[in-house]
């Protein structure tokens, strides 16, 4: 969110120094009119959104890391719990999964303790001394170390 409202600042401050230079800010308009939907960058490809992002005034090294921010599966989240995307919505390109937060950590899988292979995979195994550890420990009862 924070990142596209960055973006609208410096569009908008474009658009204002435009008019006072007697520019051409039409373009500027049409990006602005795009950046009022908080899901554009879901919706359109990533050679639109450079070009884009390129037209607001963003540098060349900037514009991946800016666009990989606004296409986050962080920023998906936050607005499809805003109600701002519709996972049916076809015009969304970029989606990420959704997990049932609910349902993350339960184990579906019951377990019935008379199962023979799962007591055979419980049972502890005895612990056996090493050879090595077996001499050592005679040869200190020999000594009486």
């Amino acid at each position: 969110m924070t990142q596209l409202n960055e973006l609208k600042l410096i569009n908008d401050s474009n658009i204002l120094y435009l008019k006072k230079l007697n520019r051409n800010y039409k373009r500027n308009e049409i990006v602005k009119n795009i950046l009022d939907d908080e899901a554009c960058f879901f919706k359109m490809n990533k050679n639109d959104a450079y070009i884009i992002l390129q037209d607001i005034g963003i540098l060349n090294e900037q514009i991946d890391t800016i666009y990989q921010k606004l296409i986050s599966s962080d920023e998906f989240y936050r607005l499809l719990k805003s109600q701002k995307i519709d996972l049916n919505d076809k015009d969304i390109l970029i989606k990420y999964p959704i997990y049932d937060t609910d349902d993350l950590f339960k184990n579906k899988k019951v377990y019935n303790s008379n199962d023979e292979s799962i007591q055979n995979t419980m049972e502890l195994t005895p612990y056996k001394e090493s050879f090595i550890r077996r001499v050592l420990n005679k040869l200190k009862e020999i000594f009486k170390i």
